[in-house]
């Protein structure tokens, strides 16, 4: 008649192994108090879980090395969206200064231009009323605005007819 397994729900194995770790086994049995199969359950469980924890890790590992490939790309996308908007930012202000420093300077020689012309308009004004008089400098002043007024309308009427 056969055994009737004890009732812990432990099961009899018996095997055979090589005399080296039988060896083994007894060593540490006796310098760890515990019993050969107490060892050898050990021992296979942490066996059981290593190659458990290797197919999780054949499983999961494409799938955690996805997750990070995506977070990776996602954060570097975000960084360089960053990096452009900043470098956009600090061009369009670097921008606006050149443009207004430009703008400060070009009013600049306009009023020199506008100042230097009055002078000079009133220096030749002079200078023509004292060598032929004063009637025919204004006569030429007049004249020379009238001229300038033409030139002036005609460029502007060729321009909106060039458009």
């Amino acid at each position: 008649m056969p055994k009737k397994p004890p009732s812990n729900g432990k099961l009899q194995l018996n095997i055979w192994i090589s005399e080296d770790v039988k060896q083994y086994l007894d060593e540490r049995s006796e310098r760890e108090d515990r019993h050969r199969y107490e060892l050898i359950e050990e021992l296979i469980r942490k066996d059981m879980a290593l190659h458990h924890g290797e197919n999780i890790e054949q499983h999961s590992l494409p799938v955690i090395s996805e997750i990070i490939e995506t977070k990776l790309r996602k954060a570097t996308a975000q960084l360089r969206s960053d990096l452009r908007e900043d470098m956009q930012l600090e061009m369009i202000e670097q921008i606006k200064t050149i443009t207004r420093n430009s703008d400060n300077r070009l009013a600049s020689l306009i009023v020199r231009a506008v100042r230097d012309t009055g002078i000079i308009r009133r220096l030749l004004y002079a200078f023509v009323a004292k060598t032929h008089g004063a009637a025919f400098a204004t006569e030429a002043y007049e004249s020379a605005r009238e001229k300038a007024g033409q030139e002036l309308a005609s460029r502007v009427t060729a321009k909106k007819e060039a458009d």
